[in-house]
Protein backbone atom coordinates (compact mmCIF):
# COMPACT_ATOMS: atom_id res chain seq x y z
CA UNK A 1 0.00 0.00 0.00
CA UNK A 2 1.20 3.26 -0.35
CA UNK A 3 1.95 5.77 2.05
CA UNK A 4 -1.02 8.09 1.67
CA UNK A 5 -3.20 5.20 1.87
CA UNK A 6 -5.51 5.41 5.27
CA UNK A 7 -6.28 2.09 6.52
CA UNK A 8 -9.23 1.23 8.98
CA UNK A 9 -9.90 -1.94 10.38
CA UNK A 10 -13.69 -2.67 10.97
CA UNK A 11 -13.66 -4.07 15.09
CA UNK A 12 -13.91 -8.24 14.42
CA UNK A 13 -16.32 -10.14 16.86
CA UNK A 14 -14.67 -12.92 18.96
CA UNK A 15 -16.54 -15.72 17.06
CA UNK A 16 -15.54 -18.58 14.85
CA UNK A 17 -18.56 -18.38 12.19
CA UNK A 18 -17.70 -15.79 9.87
CA UNK A 19 -20.96 -15.77 8.55
CA UNK A 20 -22.11 -14.25 12.19
CA UNK A 21 -18.83 -12.10 12.62
CA UNK A 22 -19.88 -10.50 9.54
CA UNK A 23 -23.59 -10.18 10.39
CA UNK A 24 -22.47 -8.43 13.53
CA UNK A 25 -19.94 -6.08 11.93
CA UNK A 26 -22.76 -4.46 10.27
CA UNK A 27 -23.71 -2.07 13.01
CA UNK A 28 -20.00 -0.84 13.66
CA UNK A 29 -19.56 -0.70 9.85
CA UNK A 30 -22.85 1.50 9.19
CA UNK A 31 -20.85 3.78 11.75
CA UNK A 32 -17.75 3.98 10.30
CA UNK A 33 -19.61 4.71 6.88
CA UNK A 34 -21.28 7.58 8.11
CA UNK A 35 -18.35 9.52 10.15
CA UNK A 36 -15.75 8.88 6.84
CA UNK A 37 -18.37 8.95 4.02
CA UNK A 38 -15.94 7.17 1.36
CA UNK A 39 -17.55 7.61 -2.04
CA UNK A 40 -16.91 3.84 -2.81
CA UNK A 41 -17.27 0.96 -0.22
CA UNK A 42 -16.19 -2.48 -2.20
CA UNK A 43 -17.09 -5.91 -0.82
CA UNK A 44 -14.27 -7.87 -2.48
CA UNK A 45 -15.82 -11.04 -2.33
CA UNK A 46 -18.69 -13.62 -1.87
CA UNK A 47 -18.68 -13.46 1.64
CA UNK A 48 -19.32 -9.68 3.09
CA UNK A 49 -21.60 -8.70 -0.35
CA UNK A 50 -24.04 -8.57 2.39
CA UNK A 51 -22.81 -6.75 4.90
CA UNK A 52 -21.43 -4.33 2.96
CA UNK A 53 -24.92 -3.37 1.62
CA UNK A 54 -26.60 -3.61 4.57
CA UNK A 55 -23.92 -1.14 6.43
CA UNK A 56 -24.00 1.74 3.67
CA UNK A 57 -28.04 1.16 3.33
CA UNK A 58 -28.25 1.51 7.16
CA UNK A 59 -25.66 4.83 7.06
CA UNK A 60 -27.95 6.94 5.05
CA UNK A 61 -25.40 9.16 4.21
CA UNK A 62 -26.82 9.63 0.52
CA UNK A 63 -23.01 9.70 -0.69
CA UNK A 64 -21.50 6.22 -0.16
CA UNK A 65 -21.93 3.25 -2.73
CA UNK A 66 -22.10 0.19 -2.06
CA UNK A 67 -20.30 -2.07 -4.68
CA UNK A 68 -20.19 -5.91 -4.50
CA UNK A 69 -18.02 -8.74 -6.01
CA UNK A 70 -19.40 -11.75 -7.29
CA UNK A 71 -16.61 -14.35 -7.41
CA UNK A 72 -17.55 -17.71 -6.78
CA UNK A 73 -20.66 -19.05 -8.34
CA UNK A 74 -24.10 -18.63 -6.90
CA UNK A 75 -25.14 -22.17 -8.17
CA UNK A 76 -23.28 -25.10 -7.72
CA UNK A 77 -23.54 -28.74 -9.47
CA UNK A 78 -25.70 -30.90 -7.60
CA UNK A 79 -28.96 -31.47 -5.65
CA UNK A 80 -30.81 -27.51 -5.52
CA UNK A 81 -31.99 -27.57 -1.46
CA UNK A 82 -32.88 -25.63 1.09
CA UNK A 83 -29.42 -24.35 1.03
CA UNK A 84 -28.96 -23.14 -2.31
CA UNK A 85 -32.48 -21.23 -2.14
CA UNK A 86 -31.05 -19.41 0.68
CA UNK A 87 -28.20 -18.42 -1.29
CA UNK A 88 -30.47 -17.21 -4.00
CA UNK A 89 -32.18 -15.43 -1.99
CA UNK A 90 -29.12 -13.64 0.05
CA UNK A 91 -27.47 -12.57 -3.32
CA UNK A 92 -31.05 -11.16 -4.67
CA UNK A 93 -31.10 -8.98 -1.71
CA UNK A 94 -27.93 -8.10 -1.68
CA UNK A 95 -28.26 -7.25 -5.52
CA UNK A 96 -31.30 -5.27 -4.92
CA UNK A 97 -29.60 -3.12 -1.87
CA UNK A 98 -26.18 -2.40 -3.41
CA UNK A 99 -25.34 0.01 -6.32
CA UNK A 100 -23.45 -2.38 -8.75
CA UNK A 101 -22.36 -6.01 -8.51
CA UNK A 102 -19.17 -6.69 -10.37
CA UNK A 103 -18.95 -10.26 -11.75
CA UNK A 104 -15.71 -11.90 -13.18
CA UNK A 105 -16.86 -12.64 -16.58
CA UNK A 106 -19.72 -11.16 -19.36
CA UNK A 107 -20.54 -14.81 -19.34
CA UNK A 108 -21.72 -13.77 -15.39
CA UNK A 109 -23.08 -10.95 -15.74
CA UNK A 110 -25.55 -12.16 -18.41
CA UNK A 111 -26.48 -14.98 -16.61
CA UNK A 112 -27.21 -13.06 -13.07
CA UNK A 113 -29.46 -9.95 -15.18
CA UNK A 114 -31.55 -13.29 -16.10
CA UNK A 115 -31.91 -14.29 -12.32
CA UNK A 116 -32.14 -11.49 -11.16
CA UNK A 117 -34.04 -9.27 -13.32
CA UNK A 118 -34.79 -6.29 -10.93
CA UNK A 119 -31.36 -5.39 -10.58
CA UNK A 120 -30.30 -6.65 -14.53
CA UNK A 121 -28.57 -3.60 -14.75
CA UNK A 122 -26.09 -3.59 -12.23
CA UNK A 123 -24.34 -6.57 -13.03
CA UNK A 124 -20.83 -5.83 -15.09
CA UNK A 125 -18.23 -7.86 -15.92
CA UNK A 126 -14.63 -6.47 -14.34
CA UNK A 127 -11.29 -7.86 -14.49
CA UNK A 128 -9.77 -9.12 -11.30
CA UNK A 129 -6.29 -8.49 -10.90
CA UNK A 130 -4.65 -11.71 -11.18
CA UNK A 131 -0.95 -11.54 -13.41
CA UNK A 132 1.99 -9.77 -11.97
CA UNK A 133 4.54 -8.39 -13.72
CA UNK A 134 6.92 -11.57 -12.49
CA UNK A 135 4.58 -13.84 -14.66
CA UNK A 136 4.26 -11.57 -17.45
CA UNK A 137 7.92 -11.58 -17.59
CA UNK A 138 8.90 -15.29 -16.92
CA UNK A 139 6.02 -15.54 -20.16
CA UNK A 140 8.41 -12.93 -22.29
CA UNK A 141 11.49 -15.18 -21.42
CA UNK A 142 9.33 -18.57 -22.32
CA UNK A 143 8.54 -17.90 -25.94
CA UNK A 144 10.78 -19.75 -27.84
CA UNK A 145 11.74 -22.20 -25.80
CA UNK A 146 12.38 -25.95 -27.06
CA UNK A 147 9.62 -28.12 -25.54
CA UNK A 148 10.43 -31.37 -27.81
CA UNK A 149 13.11 -32.62 -25.48
CA UNK A 150 12.38 -34.35 -22.26
CA UNK A 151 9.16 -35.57 -20.59
CA UNK A 152 5.69 -33.26 -20.86
CA UNK A 153 5.78 -30.83 -17.73
CA UNK A 154 2.51 -31.03 -16.45
CA UNK A 155 1.14 -28.99 -13.02
CA UNK A 156 -2.06 -28.84 -11.37
CA UNK A 157 -2.32 -26.04 -8.46
CA UNK A 158 -5.46 -27.03 -6.30
CA UNK A 159 -6.60 -28.24 -3.00
CA UNK A 160 -7.39 -31.48 -3.00
CA UNK A 161 -11.14 -31.56 -2.29
CA UNK A 162 -14.33 -32.67 -4.13
CA UNK A 163 -14.66 -29.12 -6.04
CA UNK A 164 -10.95 -29.51 -7.83
CA UNK A 165 -12.01 -33.45 -8.74
CA UNK A 166 -8.41 -34.47 -8.67
CA UNK A 167 -9.81 -38.40 -9.00
CA UNK A 168 -10.81 -37.80 -12.56
CA UNK A 169 -7.36 -36.05 -13.42
CA UNK A 170 -5.41 -38.76 -11.83
CA UNK A 171 -7.57 -41.64 -14.01
CA UNK A 172 -6.70 -39.18 -17.16
CA UNK A 173 -3.24 -39.65 -16.51
CA UNK A 174 -3.75 -43.17 -16.14
CA UNK A 175 -4.92 -43.13 -19.69
CA UNK A 176 -2.03 -41.56 -21.01
CA UNK A 177 1.12 -43.77 -19.42
CA UNK A 178 2.14 -44.40 -22.73
CA UNK A 179 3.56 -40.59 -23.31
CA UNK A 180 6.58 -39.64 -21.88
CA UNK A 181 5.38 -37.16 -18.61
CA UNK A 182 5.79 -35.57 -15.44
CA UNK A 183 2.55 -33.99 -13.33
CA UNK A 184 3.85 -31.84 -9.78
CA UNK A 185 0.46 -31.59 -8.16
CA UNK A 186 0.88 -28.34 -5.53
CA UNK A 187 -1.72 -28.14 -2.73
CA UNK A 188 -3.42 -29.81 0.69
CA UNK A 189 -7.20 -30.56 1.73
CA UNK A 190 -9.00 -32.95 3.11
CA UNK A 191 -8.73 -35.42 -0.32
CA UNK A 192 -5.09 -36.15 -0.55
CA UNK A 193 -4.43 -39.02 0.76
CA UNK A 194 -7.29 -40.71 -1.09
CA UNK A 195 -5.27 -39.08 -4.17
CA UNK A 196 -2.34 -40.31 -3.28
CA UNK A 197 -3.57 -44.10 -2.89
CA UNK A 198 -5.45 -43.87 -6.44
CA UNK A 199 -2.21 -42.90 -8.09
CA UNK A 200 -0.08 -45.65 -5.78
CA UNK A 201 -2.99 -48.15 -7.05
CA UNK A 202 -2.24 -46.87 -10.79
CA UNK A 203 1.18 -47.19 -10.22
CA UNK A 204 1.69 -43.95 -11.13
CA UNK A 205 3.77 -43.00 -7.57
CA UNK A 206 7.00 -42.46 -9.97
CA UNK A 207 5.24 -39.79 -12.36
CA UNK A 208 2.78 -37.95 -10.11
CA UNK A 209 4.53 -35.77 -7.41
CA UNK A 210 2.57 -34.05 -4.77
CA UNK A 211 4.43 -31.10 -3.40
CA UNK A 212 1.66 -30.01 -0.47
CA UNK A 213 0.74 -26.34 -0.17
CA UNK A 214 2.71 -23.81 -1.81
CA UNK A 215 2.29 -19.75 -1.59
CA UNK A 216 3.49 -18.69 -4.67
CA UNK A 217 3.27 -20.75 -7.75
CA UNK A 218 4.79 -18.81 -10.12
CA UNK A 219 8.35 -20.61 -10.10
CA UNK A 220 6.31 -23.59 -11.04
CA UNK A 221 4.58 -21.87 -13.55
CA UNK A 222 8.46 -21.45 -14.87
CA UNK A 223 9.14 -24.78 -15.52
CA UNK A 224 6.13 -26.47 -16.33
CA UNK A 225 4.63 -27.01 -19.95
CA UNK A 226 0.94 -27.98 -19.33
CA UNK A 227 -1.38 -26.19 -16.84
CA UNK A 228 -4.12 -28.95 -16.10
CA UNK A 229 -7.45 -27.60 -14.31
CA UNK A 230 -10.05 -30.55 -13.54
CA UNK A 231 -12.42 -28.46 -11.68
CA UNK A 232 -15.95 -29.20 -11.26
CA UNK A 233 -17.03 -25.70 -11.01
CA UNK A 234 -15.31 -22.45 -10.46
CA UNK A 235 -16.63 -18.70 -10.90
CA UNK A 236 -13.54 -17.46 -12.52
CA UNK A 237 -10.42 -19.34 -11.63
CA UNK A 238 -7.05 -17.07 -11.04
CA UNK A 239 -4.71 -19.99 -11.72
CA UNK A 240 -5.16 -20.91 -15.00
CA UNK A 241 -5.07 -17.37 -16.52
CA UNK A 242 -1.56 -16.94 -14.04
CA UNK A 243 -0.37 -19.97 -16.11
CA UNK A 244 -1.23 -18.56 -19.78
CA UNK A 245 0.74 -15.52 -18.69
CA UNK A 246 3.95 -17.27 -17.51
CA UNK A 247 3.58 -19.20 -21.26
CA UNK A 248 1.98 -22.21 -19.63
CA UNK A 249 -0.45 -23.88 -22.63
CA UNK A 250 -3.81 -24.62 -20.67
CA UNK A 251 -5.88 -27.74 -20.13
CA UNK A 252 -9.86 -27.64 -18.77
CA UNK A 253 -12.45 -28.76 -18.08
CA UNK A 254 -15.29 -26.48 -18.67
CA UNK A 255 -16.15 -25.89 -14.90
CA UNK A 256 -16.80 -22.14 -15.78
CA UNK A 257 -18.88 -19.66 -17.88
CA UNK A 258 -16.30 -17.31 -18.01
CA UNK A 259 -13.06 -19.36 -18.38
CA UNK A 260 -14.92 -20.52 -21.46
CA UNK A 261 -14.70 -17.06 -22.80
CA UNK A 262 -10.94 -16.69 -21.94
CA UNK A 263 -10.04 -19.65 -23.58
CA UNK A 264 -11.82 -18.97 -26.50
CA UNK A 265 -10.27 -15.37 -26.71
CA UNK A 266 -7.04 -16.81 -26.17
CA UNK A 267 -7.67 -19.08 -29.53
CA UNK A 268 -7.24 -22.28 -27.18
CA UNK A 269 -8.80 -26.06 -27.70
CA UNK A 270 -12.15 -25.58 -26.41
CA UNK A 271 -12.73 -27.06 -22.27
CA UNK A 272 -13.78 -31.19 -22.05
CA UNK A 273 -17.05 -32.07 -20.16
CA UNK A 274 -16.64 -32.13 -16.16
CA UNK A 275 -16.14 -35.35 -15.01
CA UNK A 276 -14.79 -37.19 -18.51
CA UNK A 277 -11.32 -38.63 -17.59
CA UNK A 278 -11.15 -39.95 -21.55
CA UNK A 279 -12.12 -36.50 -22.86
CA UNK A 280 -9.49 -34.64 -20.50
CA UNK A 281 -6.82 -37.68 -21.21
CA UNK A 282 -7.54 -36.88 -25.16
CA UNK A 283 -7.19 -33.06 -24.45
CA UNK A 284 -3.61 -33.80 -22.52
CA UNK A 285 -2.27 -35.82 -25.16
CA UNK A 286 -3.26 -33.37 -27.88
CA UNK A 287 -1.48 -30.65 -26.06
CA UNK A 288 1.36 -32.41 -25.26
CA UNK A 289 1.97 -33.17 -29.57
CA UNK A 290 1.20 -29.90 -30.40
CA UNK A 291 3.21 -26.65 -30.42
CA UNK A 292 0.39 -23.76 -30.01
CA UNK A 293 1.30 -19.97 -30.62
CA UNK A 294 0.52 -18.65 -27.29
CA UNK A 295 0.81 -14.91 -28.34
CA UNK A 296 -2.92 -14.73 -28.43
CA UNK A 297 -3.24 -16.43 -24.65
CA UNK A 298 -0.83 -14.03 -23.26
CA UNK A 299 -2.41 -10.98 -24.33
CA UNK A 300 -6.04 -11.96 -23.31
CA UNK A 301 -4.10 -12.72 -19.55
CA UNK A 302 -2.51 -9.26 -19.78
CA UNK A 303 -5.98 -7.66 -19.28
CA UNK A 304 -6.12 -9.39 -15.59
CA UNK A 305 -2.50 -7.73 -14.58
CA UNK A 306 -2.64 -5.42 -11.86
CA UNK A 307 -2.29 -1.92 -13.29
CA UNK A 308 -5.18 -3.09 -16.24
CA UNK A 309 -7.24 -4.63 -13.39
CA UNK A 310 -6.99 -0.98 -11.31
CA UNK A 311 -7.92 0.86 -14.30
CA UNK A 312 -11.21 -0.90 -15.02
CA UNK A 313 -12.52 -1.00 -11.48
CA UNK A 314 -12.06 3.11 -12.01
CA UNK A 315 -13.73 2.71 -15.10
CA UNK A 316 -16.55 1.42 -13.07
CA UNK A 317 -16.40 3.43 -9.95
CA UNK A 318 -16.42 6.59 -11.92
CA UNK A 319 -19.93 7.45 -11.61
CA UNK A 320 -19.53 7.56 -7.67
CA UNK A 321 -16.40 9.43 -7.84
CA UNK A 322 -17.20 13.08 -7.53
CA UNK A 323 -14.46 14.18 -6.21
CA UNK A 324 -12.17 12.42 -9.62
CA UNK A 325 -12.24 14.72 -12.44
CA UNK A 326 -10.52 11.49 -14.58
CA UNK A 327 -10.43 8.71 -12.75
CA UNK A 328 -8.24 6.61 -15.42
CA UNK A 329 -5.75 9.09 -15.19
CA UNK A 330 -5.84 8.91 -11.19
Amino acid sequence: LAENVTVRMVPSVPTRRRGWALALQVSVLARMVRQHKPDVLLSAGNQSNLTISLATRLARNGRTAAVQKITNPIARPGPRGRFQAVRDWRFGLTARLGDKTLTLSNADAHTYASVYPASAAKFEMVHNPYVTDAMLAIGDARINRDVSKGPARLLSVARFGPQKDHATLIKALALISDLDWQMTLAGDGSLRAACEAQVAALGLADRIHFMGFVEDPTPLFATSDIFVLSSRWEGLPAVPIEALACGCMLVATDCAPGLRDVISAADLPAPVPVGDALALASAIRAAMRSAPDLQQARAVARGYALEASVTDHLRLFAPFLPRLISPLEN
